[in-house]
């Protein structure tokens, strides 16, 4: 997995994702939280980005620990967690980095499956032995293999400097991102599960599958974006994962 922190900082450096404060097309995951966590939830964002979820689940009530990969992205983690005492920024690798105590929610927004599915196996247990309280829930959002085959050769602008096409590898279920500035190429490939794959991966983890939320979907064909869409359709949902004989 060599490629994921030369992608993930390339992305932020060529798109500016992962920089400044929050936005408002951020807030969507907030509401998920808010639905699951009581007030003043211990929570866990794995692969936190810039921080700006977590900074916006603090602003909500939350107290958050962000882990973030990527030395540029976690600093503005940092950065917003200035004016926000109750946001921790943590720079490491979600696979070996040593947390303290458990949460009662641990959240993977935007990039679930960027190993084999023996590494998302292995993240999964850390959430259930590690990580979660005896009642805690996990929300991890997972990719359809539906639109990531539908999306190969859809190719889109991201800045002045950069371009992405996207591309779709059905032998292995994997959804490619291929980003160049026309010098240097970065690709991310991410593992792409239905709901009864995902069921099958959760075996021998910990976890157990209580419940899909279906995100927005890609009309590809369209270049249109719709927030809300059945699930045949989405380009991905949301699970809600609880520790096996967890109370319901």
């Amino acid at each position: 997995m060599d490629w994921i922190q030369r992608f993930y900082a390339k992305q932020a450096e060529w798109s500016g994702l992962y920089r400044g404060p929050p936005q408002a097309y951020h807030q969507g995951k907030i509401g998920l939280l808010t639905a699951h966590a009581p007030a003043g939830a211990r929570i866990l964002e794995l692969g936190a980005g810039g921080g700006q979820h977590a900074a916006l689940a603090v602003d909500a009530g939350f107290d958050v620990t962000a882990v973030e990969l990527v030395p540029e992205s976690a600093e503005n983690i940092r950065q917003l967690a200035v004016e926000r005492p109750r946001l921790t920024a943590i720079q490491g690798d979600f696979y070996t980095v040593p947390l303290d105590g458990r949460f009662d929610v641990v959240c993977y927004w935007d990039g679930f499956g960027v190993g084999t599915d023996d590494d998302q196996r292995r993240l999964l247990r850390r959430i259930a032995d590690e990580w979660l309280t005896d009642d805690g829930v996990a929300l991890i959002d997972i990719y359809t293999p539906w639109s990531a085959a539908k999306s190969a050769g859809y190719r889109q602008k991201i800045s002045e400097l950069a371009h992405r096409t996207y591309d779709y590898d059905a032998s292995g279920g994997r959804w490619l991102d291929i980003w160049t500035d026309g010098q240097q190429t970065v690709r991310q490939s991410l593992r792409c599960y239905s709901p009864p794959d995902l069921a099958l991966l959760l075996e021998g983890t910990g976890l157990s599958l209580m419940s899909v939320t279906p995100g927005g979907g890609m009309d590809w064909a369209a270049r249109t974006w719709h927030d809300a869409v059945p699930l045949v359709q989405a380009m991905m949902f949301t699970v809600r994962l609880s520790r096996i004989n967890s109370r319901p």
